[in-house]
């Protein structure tokens, strides 16, 4: 049989293993179930010999022909295409078949061939970049994202790879939702702590992709950030806020104002008051301990947004991702597409990808088109999405922002406008709007008519509400259905 060469940095044999490879050909060869689990788990270029690929292939093209499999029918088919003596001869297709090993151990073989390919895999991607960093032809900051890319792309992603069947599905699914109507478990959802947008949309669920849009001025860089400060604060939500639009600085600047009740013009301008630094020293109290992170590096791609996000939640530290704004992300690896739909279609897929793969909800702002202003109906609607048709098809929740005195200059601005917060798009509810108040001086949007009103996020935490349960315990409440998923 032949061997491959060393690894050329290393000059080191790349990992493999030659009997797991000839045991998952032996199965193969043995047993149809085995062979099932086998074309299931690998593909050729998983083999690292040669002739093991060579009789693996031929194995999957009988397979596929619904050919019978055996030592006689993979070697005349190799001897067919020319390859029975690169593989070692009939002899050698004998050898594999003639194997002590145990059939049923066949997932175990294949996962072994799996594991080696996927290393090897990663050592020929990073063996690129590094002779890439040694001939010093790109930036290094293209080289981190092409690292990055390659990584993302070989990393297996073992959540929902499988399948399972309806039965174990719906036990769970209702497990859950009895041990939630008892209260013994918390819905996994992050509220927004506005209490309409939260009855109105359930929460916004782990794994969904929620856009916010508007046009620019409507306020919807103010509502994510009132949201995330939100679910931070009364329900230590652990937010991961990218802004490629604003510095940190101001960010923190808008929350301050927010939770101080002071306008960011005298924020920015240093104009407080003594009473004012009190209220500033009450607001710090309840923002420093916040789990609020913030990155504002400009251009970001969903491949690094991915990384640093992947290290939060494997520290137990990520359960809510807002992004601000999509239209001034970067395609992945520097990729250029020639094509700004193209580009963003493919971030919007990506966020859609994170969002599912880190179980976390994410938010991701977007631009709407002129159309709006063109239309004597300002109201925004889903065709107004720029550039590109996949914002609409990828996302779970649709949210529009709009405020009908901005476009009527005659009209006096008041401290507090009237704003409809409209949910367009809504994969798991109704569409609907709400109805909030927007606050321009502290840059904010409120659930009450007059700012001297208490606010009814310092009082709303949404409990759940268990069913009437008698003395004779679950079962009177849920019947035969608590039996289903014992």
């Amino acid at each position: 049989m032949t061997k491959e060469p060393a690894n050329s940095i290393s000059g080191r044999i790349p990992p493999q293993s030659t009997q797991a490879e000839q045991a998952v050909l032996c199965v193969c060869l043995d047993s149809e179930e085995g062979r099932n689990v086998a074309m299931t788990a690998l593909q050729p270029q998983d083999f690292y010999h040669p002739a093991n690929r060579l009789v693996f292939t031929a194995i999957l093209e009988l397979a596929a022909e619904r050919s019978a499999v055996d030592i006689i029918t993979v070697s005349e088919r190799l001897k067919r295409q020319g390859e029975l003596e690169a593989v070692g001869g009939t002899a050698y297709v004998s050898q594999l078949s003639d194997l002590m090993i145990i059939r049923s151990n066949i997932a175990e073989y294949a996962s072994i061939v799996r594991q080696k390919s996927l290393l090897r895999k990663l050592i020929e991607s990073l063996d690129e970049v590094v002779k890439q960093s040694y001939a010093g032809e790109q930036e290094a900051n293209n080289l981190v994202d092409i690292a990055m890319k390659r990584l993302s792309e070989i990393r297996e992603n073992p959540s929902g790879s499988n399948f399972e069947s309806i039965s174990d599905i719906l036990k769970r699914t209702l497990r859950e939702i009895m041990d939630i109507s008892q209260g013994k478990k918390d819905r996994r959802v992050v509220h927004t702590g506005f209490p309409k947008l939260d009855q109105a949309t359930g929460g916004l669920r782990p794994g969904s992709l929620v856009i916010v849009a508007a046009r620019p001025a409507m306020g919807k860089s103010a509502l994510v950030v009132n949201i995330a400060t939100n679910a931070s604060i009364l329900y230590n939500t652990h937010v991961a806020f990218f802004s490629l639009e604003m510095s940190k600085e101001e960010i923190g600047n808008r929350i301050l104002s927010s939770k101080a009740e002071i306008s960011t013009f005298k924020l920015q301008n240093a104009n407080v008051s003594k009473d004012e630094w009190k209220e500033i020293s009450n607001a710090l109290s309840v923002l420093s301990p916040a789990p609020f992170l913030i990155d504002d590096r400009s251009g970001i791609n969903t491949i690094e947004m991915m990384a640093k996000c992947r290290q939060l939640k494997n520290e137990s530290r990520l359960d809510l991702v807002v992004v601000d704004y999509m239209q001034l992300m970067s395609p992945a690896g520097a990729r250029n597409f020639g094509n700004r739909q193209q580009e963003i279609s493919e971030i919007s897929r990506s966020l859609k990808i994170m969002a599912k793969e880190l179980e976390v909800p994410v938010i991701a702002l977007s631009q709407l088109s002129r159309g709006a202003e063109n239309r004597d109906e300002h109201r925004p609607i889903l065709s107004d999405l720029r550039d590109s048709g996949a914002i609409e098809q990828d996302a779970d929740v649709v949210i529009f922002i709009y405020r009908s005195k901005y476009y009527d200059s005659s009209v006096e601005k008041k401290e507090l406008e009237d704003a409809e917060i409209i949910i367009a798009k809504n994969r798991q509810g109704p569409t609907k709007t709400v109805h909030l108040k927007w606050w321009p001086k502290r840059t904010m949007f409120l659930e009450r008519d007059d700012p001297a009103d208490p606010d009814p996020r310092d009082v709303y935490k949404p409990e759940p509400t268990p069913p009437p349960i008698d003395d004779s315990g679950e079962g009177a409440v849920f019947g035969d259905y608590a039996k289903f998923v014992d």
